[in-house]
This record gives structure tokens, sequence and C-alpha cells, in this order.
């Protein structure tokens, strides 16, 4: 079974490699050993002490390693490095051959983002969402209105928790390109952009990323839950 390492920030906490396996250890617990093979990713937040073989190891067996700091902002991403470039590079230059071939992709990953888009609305909405929304489309700026009404009471909170759950959809995005022998670099919408057809991916994924940090607040009760919930209690003590 493939499983996600995730490592914070611990000064009691200390990470060893020991042949193929890496071994946990924390004061006053008795280490546990985990095989690197059932490793599929790895998420490093803050200060760990570890050590550079550890490193080695993940990245001998194609895993990444992805760093985040104490926010939840990303850091950096370890890569295995190839001589030779992904096994479906030629696949994907298609997409950069021609003015037609980009603005076809870029009308696939818009339509996506969009039926996500309106699949988190009545996830969130409880399926009351304007009919419009269906039959004539979703703006992007509908959306985006939604999401701020939706989290303006915690809006600053809101945006560090979202920082965090997008960082963690980029981690699972580059681990499956690179497992599938795509280019993670080869982005058409974030073109000539480090990671570009990571974050092509995360463009359509996008909405989830809000769901998901939305769902931080609500639970998946939707988002006027709370409002109703208060709503009862100043009523019970008027």
């Amino acid at each position: 079974m493939e499983r996600t390492l995730y490592l914070n920030e611990n000064t009691t906490l200390d990470v060893i490699r020991d042949g193929p396996s890496l071994v946990v250890k924390e004061e006053g617990k008795s280490g546990r050993r985990v095989p690197a093979r059932m490793i599929r990713r790895v998420v490093i937040t803050g200060n760990i002490k570890l050590e550079t073989g550890l490193i080695t190891l993940f990245t001998q067996n194609n895993v990444p390693i992805t760093f985040l700091d104490k926010k939840g902002n990303q850091i950096a991403v370890t890569l295995p490095y190839k001589q030779h470039l992904a096994e479906h590079y030629k696949v994907q230059r298609v997409f950069l051959e021609s003015d037609y071939t980009a603005h076809r992709f870029m009308t696939f990953l818009r339509a996506y983002r969009q039926r996500i888009q309106i699949d988190v609305l009545k996830r969130l909405l409880k399926n009351q969402i304007p009919d419009h929304y269906v039959t004539v489309g979703l703006k992007e700026e509908e959306y985006q209105q939604v999401i701020k009404n939706a989290t303006s009471p915690y809006r600053e909170i809101f945006h560090s928790i979202r920082n965090a759950v997008s960082a963690l959809f980029v981690e699972m995005v580059i681990s499956k390109l690179i497992a599938s022998e795509l280019d993670p670099h080869m982005g058409v919408m974030h073109r000539r952009q480090d990671f570009g057809f990571v974050l092509d991916i995360c463009h359509i994924l996008g909405p989830e990323t809000d769901l998901q940090s939305v769902q931080f607040f609500y639970g998946k009760k939707g988002v006027d839950h709370r409002k109703n919930k208060e709503s009862r209690l100043k009523t019970e003590r008027q």
C-alpha cells in the first residue's frame, strides 16, 4: 500500500536511513522502521533533523520530497535527476506545436475547471445554485465571489489554510506526473515557468483546493450551516 510520509517540525525527532528503510526516532520512544518502497510522497514542514542519505534514498526511488515552511508555503521540491527526457515528452510537445493546439488545450483546461467549480458550488451550497450557472455557464468572477462570501469571516486564516492545502495538491500532482513519465515543467497556460504543467493541472483542481479549505470551517454541512446555527442561538437568547 502506497503511503505519504508527513514530517512536522519537532526538536526531539530524528529521521535516519537504514539500508532500504528509514527509521523515525523520537525522544523517549522506540524507533519506528518504515520501508522506503512503501512511501510514494514525502512532505516535510519546518525544521527536521534528517540525514542527507534519506533524501538520496527517496530520489533513487523516484519519490519527490516537498518542503514547506511553518505557514504551509511551499519552499522547495527535490526531484530525481534524469539525463534523459520524460517518456511522454514528445506527446506533450504537441500542445505547444502551434497556436491552434495550445488554444485547444486552454479550452479544455477552462472547461474542466468550470465543471469542477460547478460541482464544488453544488456541494458547498447544497445544490441551491442559480440555474444559469449550468445552462448559460459559470463565470470565473461569479465563482470567486461565492468563495469570497463563504470565507469572509475567516479571510486571513483562510488564505493560510488554502496555501497549505494548495501545497499538498501541488505535491500530489508532481508525484503523479513523475510516476507517469510526464514532464512536470512543460506547461501551456504556465509556459516557461518552473513546474508549468503542474501549475496547469493545479489550476484545473483549484476549486477542489477551495472546497477542502472551506470545509475546514464548515465541515460537510454547507456554507450556510454556521450562519443558521448562529441565528438559532440569537433567537434562543432573545
